[in-house]
């Protein structure tokens, strides 16, 4: 399995093309802690290979620089389907937005995937005042 990309952007939608809106960024600035973000998306894409088709557990962990969960883990099961004659990998695309996350203090996060309890990708994200 590859990570073909992941990154958090401010709208997201997977249909059969994934649309995703103000991408990429690492920072998120305030003036005031806690923040309560009204919404964000984190989106990631897999390619697997023929021999990794099959029931996936996907997981997604917003974690301080504790390791502590700021939000509770989000899960799915996702079936992968051997890639189409011609083609050696089938990718799968996946948007998650999140609402009302609460962030209690300035410092650096980590969205973390994992694909059947195996970290897959990490995106740094900050909390940081305002520049001056």
């Amino acid at each position: 399995m590859d990570v073909a990309f992941a990154f958090i952007c401010d709208y997201a939608e997977n249909s059969s093309k994934l649309t995703a809106v103000g991408i990429g960024f690492d920072t998120i600035f305030t003036e005031e802690i806690p923040l309560n973000h009204p919404a964000f998306y984190v989106v990631a894409a897999f390619r697997f290979k023929a021999v990794e088709a099959g029931s996936k557990t996907v997981e997604v962990h917003i974690v301080d620089a504790d390791g502590g969960d700021v939000v509770p883990a989000l899960r799915t099961q996702v079936e992968i389907a051997r890639p189409q004659p011609g083609y050696t990998h089938r990718t799968h695309r996946i948007a998650l937005g999140l609402r009302g996350v609460t962030f209690r203090a300035y410092g650096d996060y980590e969205v973390s995937w994992l694909i059947d309890g195996h970290e897959s990708a990490v995106i740094p994200l900050k909390i940081a005042p305002p520049p001056n």
